[in-house]
């Protein structure tokens, strides 16, 4: 605040001459004097400007009343501020109706539309991800929803958008749109205060839910909102600690998938147990919130470990020189941090040996170590720390609160270190202030977990490839002479989807086989299924050839197979060790529906013996090599 005073002022003040730049400034710095011309000129900015240059920082005002202070207007303004008041002021809404008319009309839009094509060309914000990107994210969102429906939770979908005057505000600096109509709408800031509104509509006691979708924040400058794509899992009723630790359960399963869990760090809190350390440390509470934001800069970091500790001396400092703290109040913060903060075995026991036993406190260190107790049973409690200085990042998490990280201390030198994985707690007070006093029932108990599936996009170590490849078995229908053989190519599509089998083919009547492998190529497809001509017979048989892993438009091998009238496709996998089996028509031949099961094995094994027995055939033909079920069976 005090650099931003100096620059204010320079905003405001010409200076003609070095010289006199120099010396105005010194008197400022050095003395606090302002010159006297300027003052009188601008008396409103020259009250500002010491605030901000206070010497005592906790004089200075905080960025939000900053924004607050009322600026003079400048002229080509006074205008609109004229109008701006009478909007608030007047009954009538007919000069508001105005003001949103001319801000939608169509002429104006027009030529505001014209003039941005001119300095931008070209529109790269309808896209937003490529489409490998776009697999990854449907991944991580497939992965994360099977885990939450193990844990039986049922998805309720969140409407993107509402009318601001529809619920009860929060003090967010939310994302909000304008209508044509003049209505104010907000975008989705985050997935649980919809679903509490809904908890509150119907009266739920006891719910599972889950939710997948995309939060939004504010952009820097004339941008579109940024979407970061989130996970949220609630469970309603239950006792405490015991649904929290389900919910870490929940968050920790969804980790283990992209993640080594040593690298995770499951930091605990209550928000009790806070409380209880700011009154024996000795923080006032007008000091809190600012206390809490510098101590949230080492939130990352592991409690006892040594990045933490040279943190702290940064934090000190700040403690000391921008807030005013007495020594002795920042000295029982740092042994806080630095002692009673750590492994939660270790932890609670020195907590509880240090701080007064009060009832709040009793129960905040009761619920965390019977919190810790029921991790114990599910194997989590490596990496589960109680970080008593951690603040909560919802001010609605007024009892049990964790966040998760990626550990800085296990990750050296990477761009990775510290990330926020996920946030959640119990949010009791928040059902409690929304609920309808006079109603007959209370409240139910309520905990959430968030995680922050944009960070695990990011962050995750694994290699998406395999993934990909595994999750993409798409089938790219080919045909070589015949005139394209378009029919029986599109025939053969249509039941391979039928049988929910990815498949498609070039949408050109008679393509080249040149052309169908770059389309393959351009499209990642690693198995062809080819139709000859000659493969077709009076007798319906149609010979196909399976070919996998294209490079440079050459067959590494090829499988031929019998494509009849029943459809019987054989497909191997890369190692040509595994086959699997789909009938696509006709008599079913899976997991001995037709054959019993010692014939099924049988043939099993006889195909997976003459596959390799063979391979160098595979290798040589471009063909493929025909087989009836009978000779399968034979051999």
């Amino acid at each position: 605040m005090y650099s931003l005073g100096v620059v204010f002022f320079e905003l405001w003040h010409p200076f003609e001459t070095s010289m006199e730049r120099h010396v105005v400034l010194s008197n400022l710095k050095q003395k606090g004097e302002l010159p006297a011309a300027w003052v009188a000129e601008f008396p409103e900015q020259a009250s500002l400007l010491r605030h901000l240059m206070s010497q005592s920082p906790s004089d200075r005002p905080s960025a939000t009343e900053l924004i607050q202070t009322a600026f003079p207007p400048q002229m080509e303004y006074e205008l609109l501020d004229n109008i701006l008041r009478t909007m608030q002021t007047s009954e009538d809404r007919s000069v508001y109706d105005k003001v949103v008319n001319a801000i939608f009309n169509e002429q104006i839009l027009e030529m505001k539309s014209h003039h941005q094509h001119a300095i931008v060309r070209h529109d790269t914000t309808s896209i937003q991800f490529t489409d490998v990107d776009t697999e990854i994210r449907d991944y991580v969102a497939e992965v994360t929803r099977e885990v939450f429906k193990q844990h039986c939770a049922k998805r309720l979908e969140i409407v993107p958008m509402r009318l601001l005057e529809d619920c009860q505000q929060f003090n967010r600096n939310t994302v909000k749109l304008l209508t044509y109509g003049g209505d104010m709408l907000e975008l989705c800031y985050e997935l649980r205060l919809p679903f509490a509104n809904w908890v509150i509509a119907n009266q739920k006691s006891s719910f599972k839910r889950y939710e997948i979708s995309s939060v939004y924040r504010r952009a820097i400058g004339h941008s579109p909102p940024n979407p970061y794509l989130q996970g949220d899992f609630d469970i309603l009723g239950g006792a405490s600690a015991l649904t929290e630790a389900e919910a870490l359960k929940v968050t920790m399963d969804v980790l283990a998938r992209f993640f080594q869990l040593d690298l995770c760090g499951i930091h605990l809190n209550h928000a009790n147990l806070l409380e209880a350390i700011w009154s024996w440390a000795g923080i006032k509470a007008e000091h809190r919130q600012k206390v809490a934001e510098l101590l949230s800069m080492m939130a990352s970091l592991r409690p006892q470990s040594s990045k933490r500790k040279s943190k702290w001396v940064v934090i000190r400092r700040q403690l000391l020189q921008e807030l005013n703290l007495a020594e002795a109040t920042v000295n029982r913060l740092q042994t806080v941090g630095l002692r009673f903060c750590g492994a939660a075995d270790q932890a609670l026991p020195r907590l509880r040996g240090a701080l007064p036993t009060d009832k709040p406190t009793r129960k905040a260190l009761d619920e965390l170590t019977e919190l810790f107790s029921y991790l114990r049973v599910w194997r989590i409690e490596k990496h589960v720390y109680v970080d008593a200085l951690m603040p909560p990042t919802e001010n609605y998490h007024r009892d049990l609160f964790f966040q998760i990280y990626l550990e800085k201390d296990n990750h050296p030198g990477s761009l990775t270190d510290g990330g926020l994985l996920a946030v959640g707690g119990r949010y009791d007070y928040l059902l409690h202030q929304m609920w309808d006093h006079q109603s007959k029932t209370n409240p139910p108990a309520a905990v959430g977990t968030s995680l922050a599936l944009e960070t695990i996009i990011q962050h995750s170590s694994i290699d998406f490839n395999p993934i990909r490849n595994q999750a993409a078995t798409n089938i790219l229908v080919c045909s070589r002479g015949g005139g394209g053989l378009l029919v029986e190519r599109m025939e053969l599509v249509a039941e391979l989807w039928e049988e929910n089998i990815k498949a498609e083919f070039v949408p050109v009547p008679d393509p080249s086989l040149t052309e169908q492998y770059e389309y393959a190529s351009e499209h990642d497809i690693k198995c062809l299924v080819i139709i000859t001509e000659m493969g077709v017979s009076q007798t319906g048989i149609v010979k196909v050839t399976l070919t996998w892993k294209l490079a440079q438009f050459f067959v590494l091998f090829s499988v031929g197979i019998l494509y009849s009238s029943e459809y019987s496709i054989f497909l191997l996998n890369d190692n040509v060790n595994r086959f699997g089996i789909s009938i696509l028509r006709g008599r079913k031949m899976l997991r001995g529906k037709i054959l019993s099961d010692s014939c099924w094995m049988q043939l099993q094994h006889s195909l997976e013996t003459l596959l390799f027995g063979i391979r160098s055939v595979f290798l040589q033909s471009t063909d493929g090599i025909p087989f009836t079920s009978s000779l399968l069976a034979k051999k």
